[in-house]
């Protein structure tokens, strides 16, 4: 799951950046950080399998299965530990001998050469590839001879620090390397890979990086064969000056080592060596070149701790370098230090002498300050004294503004209800007198019936009642025209009572309109508003439930409203 979980890593990572040449390294340089912080769970899951392996190995009945298990942990330990892969192919070689299968050992002895190749033990290697018969090669296995050969002179060309030699080892290398890409298919994965590292070593990069875009769409992302083509396209990249992609692709190798416990590296240590560079970052370089260090060790191959050595002797002379310096930046540091000590005691020594004189006035004053005190806590007293009456003559002040402004309320509506009502009883005996001489005719005319009906309707009552009640609301608005708004804001949100007809009041207003005229008792509200008390009371209960303050001061509210401080 987690190699799953790393290939769809690799495939994400990559496709952000596309070809273009922006990478966030930052942001690869914590997952490689991850990475190693958890590299002994990936090392304990490949000892996992190898534990399981050879568990199979020693319960093997023939040399059949002896042979099969031994190639299966020649393969596990071939990048995990090198002296164990030797051991393995080595029986592997002596299984084929006793089945006497020609076939097997010739495979095995390739597999054994190219394993010493691989790890510097050069002279050996040579001696076991010329020990193979060509003659019994199939083309596969001529495939893999030549593939050995190559990797076999490259190797010791590149190694070489005899120009001679070296030269010769390189031209044996090139002739067996035409002749393996004679017999590979042009999209094949060895064919591009040997085109690759070619045309890199020949200085034409931008082909090189041609073939390696080929080679990478046939490497499968998290496996080792897409570390080594990332290891060798970082390569490209170094030649042509490109350091974010070759650290990139190197980031990339290497994450695919570290994931799949392979102690064979050659990424880790090459990024530190990039790191070391003057815009790199030391520190990390240290960190990378340390856990390198470690896998080598557990490899165990002379060949990579001597290739290693010198960037662990150059990391060493830089923090040597850098030790130096802060050593020579610790000595001005510390003559400064010094400096300000002896400032330091100087200051200290004039601040002791001001103090001593600062002691004696300071006594002086106290003398000074203590009676001035006492002349502040006197005139303290006098001022809270004074607050006091003053605080006394406000209060009595807003008491008697508060009722000057409710008899001026008070008479306002006074005033206005003394001329509504003159005004209404003209009108009630105006109609009282209309409503006798209409019944006095009736009578005369002897039409008792019309008159019995006529007071036997309750209309009448109605009528007058609508009319009393629409006088009611009317006076009361034009006294409180801000009744209305100034009552539904004393509601919560969604509670608000609004009339159905404009300039108009409903009962739960009225009820509260006879409240702000001072009439709070419920047998009186319901004897204007022709209502039980018992139903006046439950309407006032239920509004004061509406209330958004305090539901026992909303009367007291209400009674301010209109009243202008």
């Amino acid at each position: 799951m987690k190699r799953c979980l790393l290939a769809i890593l690799f495939i994400s990572l990559y496709g952000s950046i596309g070809w273009a040449n922006q990478v966030n390294l930052d942001s690869l340089y914590r997952v490689l950080d991850a990475a190693i912080d958890s590299a002994a769970i990936y090392k304990k899951q490949k000892m996992d399998d190898i534990n399981a392996l050879e568990k199979q190995y020693a319960a093997a009945r023939n040399d059949q299965e002896k042979y099969q298990f031994a190639l299966s942990l020649y393969r596990e330990y071939i990048a995990f530990v090198n002296d164990s892969a030797l051991n393995y192919i080595q029986v592997c070689m002596e299984c084929a001998e006793r089945m006497g299968r020609k076939d097997l050992q010739t495979q095995s002895e390739l597999a054994l050469a190219y394993q010493l190749a691989d790890t510097g033990f050069y002279p050996e290697a040579e001696i076991h590839f010329g020990a193979i018969s060509k003659n019994q090669l199939t083309d596969e296995m001529m495939i893999t001879y030549l593939t050995g050969m190559n990797h076999l002179y490259g190797e010791m060309g590149y190694y070489s620090h005899d120009k001679k030699l070296r030269e010769e080892f390189y031209a044996k290398s090139s002739a067996i390397r035409d002749s393996l890409l004679q017999l590979l298919p042009e999209d094949s994965y060895s064919y591009n890979s040997l085109k690759s590292i070619e045309l890199n070593n020949q200085g034409k990069t931008d082909e090189a990086l041609k073939c390696s875009d080929i080679w990478m769409k046939l490497a499968k992302p998290g496996t080792r064969d897409y570390a080594t083509m990332s290891f060798y396209r970082s390569e490209i990249y170094r030649n042509q000056g490109d350091v974010e992609m070759e650290r990139y692709w190197l980031i990339m190798s290497a994450l695919t080592d570290i994931r799949h416990a392979i102690m064979d590296q050659a990424a880790l240590w090459s990024l530190a060596n990039s790191l070391m560079n003057e815009d790199g970052d030391p520190d990390r370089a240290y960190k990378y070149m340390d856990f390198s260090w470690e896998c080598i060790s557990y490899f165990s191959t002379h060949m990579r701790s001597w290739l290693v050595s010198p960037i662990l002797t150059r990391i060493n002379d830089k923090y040597k370098q850098n030790l130096h310096q802060a050593n020579t930046n610790l000595i001005w540091t510390i003559a400064a230090i010094s400096l300000l000590v002896v400032g330091l005691l100087m200051l200290l020594f004039y601040v002791s002498k001001k103090r001593r004189q600062l002691a004696v006035i300071r006594n002086e004053l106290k003398y000074a300050n203590d009676e001035l005190g006492e002349l502040n806590n006197l005139l303290s007293a006098k001022n809270n004294d004074l607050s006091e009456a003053n605080q006394l003559l406000s209060d009595i002040n807003e008491q008697l503004r508060q009722a000057i402004i409710h008899l001026n309320d008070s008479n306002r509506v006074k005033d206005e209800y003394i001329g509504k009502f003159l005004s209404v009883c003209s009108d009630y005996i105006d109609k009282l007198d209309n409503y006798r001489i209409k019944i006095n005719r009736k009578l005369k005319a002897g039409q008792q019936a019309d008159v019995l009906r006529m007071t036997s309707s309750e209309q009448l009552k109605e009528d007058e009642l609508k009319e009393l009640f629409d006088h009611f609301d009317d006076i009361f608005l034009r006294l409180f025209p801000t009744f209305i708004d100034d009552f539904n804001a004393l509601l919560r949100p969604g509670e608000e009572i609004i009339p159905t007809e404009k300039n108009h009041l409903n009962t739960d207003l009225r009820i509260f309109a006879l409240i702000r005229l001072g009439i709070e008792e419920s047998s009186k509200i319901a004897e204007f508003l022709r209502y039980s008390p018992n139903s006046i009371y439950a309407y006032r209960a239920r509004i004061k439930n509406k209330a958004a303050g305090n539901r026992d001061e909303f009367e007291k509210y209400v009674k301010e409203i209109g009243i202008k401080g």
